[in-house]
């Protein structure tokens, strides 16, 4: 009886034993963990689409930006802009180009 416990605790089997159940540990946590595969992937696309939310608010807010100081400053082309978004139609001697 003695000689089995003394073969059982040897090292290369409690390393053996070891790493099985750290491998075990790793498995079940990369399953069932607070953060898992899943919750790693659904990490990445927050933050992902935050990053381009971000920059197209950004780029939104510099556009609005340009717009309030060509309005405030009375500048045509915004004014042009203005025209056309009240009336899409094409106005004498304008030319459309459509892009496909």
């Amino acid at each position: 009886m003695r000689e089995n416990l003394v073969k059982f605790l040897k090292a290369n089997n409690l390393i053996n034993f070891f790493f099985a159940f750290v491998m075990i540990y790793l498995i079940y946590h990369t399953i069932y963990g607070k953060f898992n595969v899943g919750n790693y992937l659904i990490y990445k696309f927050e933050s992902k689409m935050y990053d381009h939310l971000s920059s197209e608010l950004y780029q939104n807010m510099i556009d609005l930006n340009v717009d309030l100081h060509s309005f405030y400053s009375n500048k045509e082309d915004y004014i042009d802009e203005i025209s056309k978004q009240k009336n899409p139609t094409p106005q004498d001697g304008e030319i459309i180009i459509k892009l496909d």
